[in-house]
């Protein structure tokens, strides 16, 4: 752009700034703060997740885009290309479905709290505690229309159930929220995730 002194208009971001940044965009709800643990520890730590879905899939948008400008991909047969592309918009939607579900969970729960739960191998993408009544549900949210086991296999994990009542009580429901009908299968209640939302409304 030609502009005249550039390193003059150069500000080095300190820590400070990182902080002020986050909660400028907390407070315009661009981003927000997703609770995190972890059965290895009882602290609770946060990441942050784009509040704003068209954000994340702008960015999905611009790694294809730029990944078609690439040489080396460029190269690939276009089947390879195309399934590369996908799934990286698969990884995107099912990362935005997640948050969306969290966000939207923890503003209809605000005398619970809603976090993500982390085994050593594994993790439940969703924990709603209660700690007045000493229970808890725990979720998958799955970015498919289609049933299969490999989706709930932690929800049925004894031992994850075991040390999830240990610290939060008894498990009062197991849940896998997608885009399919919602069922029942196997003591696992499918949850079509329009409807999952709605009924928080």
């Amino acid at each position: 752009m030609e502009i005249r002194n550039t390193p003059e208009l150069t500000v080095a971001l300190s820590e400070v700034h990182l902080k002020e940044i986050v909660q400028y965009l907390i407070k315009l709800d661009m981003i927000c703060k997703i609770a995190e643990r972890s059965d290895q520890s009882a602290a609770v730590t946060y990441r942050l997740g784009i509040a704003q879905p068209g954000l994340r899939y702008a960015q999905a948008d611009a790694l294809a885009k730029a990944l078609l400008m690439d040489n080396v991909f460029g190269e690939l047969p276009l089947p390879e290309r195309n399934a590369i592309l996908e799934r990286i918009r698969n990884e995107i939607k099912g990362r935005m479905m997640e948050d969306i579900v969290l966000l939207e969970t923890q503003l209809a729960n605000r005398k619970k709290e809603v976090f993500t739960y982390h085994f050593d191998i594994g993790e439940f993408d969703m924990v709603v505690f209660d700690l007045k009544a000493a229970s808890c549900a725990i979720y998958e949210v799955e970015h498919s229309t289609e049933i299969a086991e490999a989706q709930y296999r932690h929800l049925i994990d004894e031992e994850k159930c075991k040390a999830t009542e240990w610290r939060f009580g008894t498990i009062t429901g197991k849940y896998v929220i997608y885009r399919g009908e919602s069922c029942e299968v196997n003591g696992i209640h499918y949850l079509n995730v329009e409807e999952y939302l709605k009924g928080l409304a």
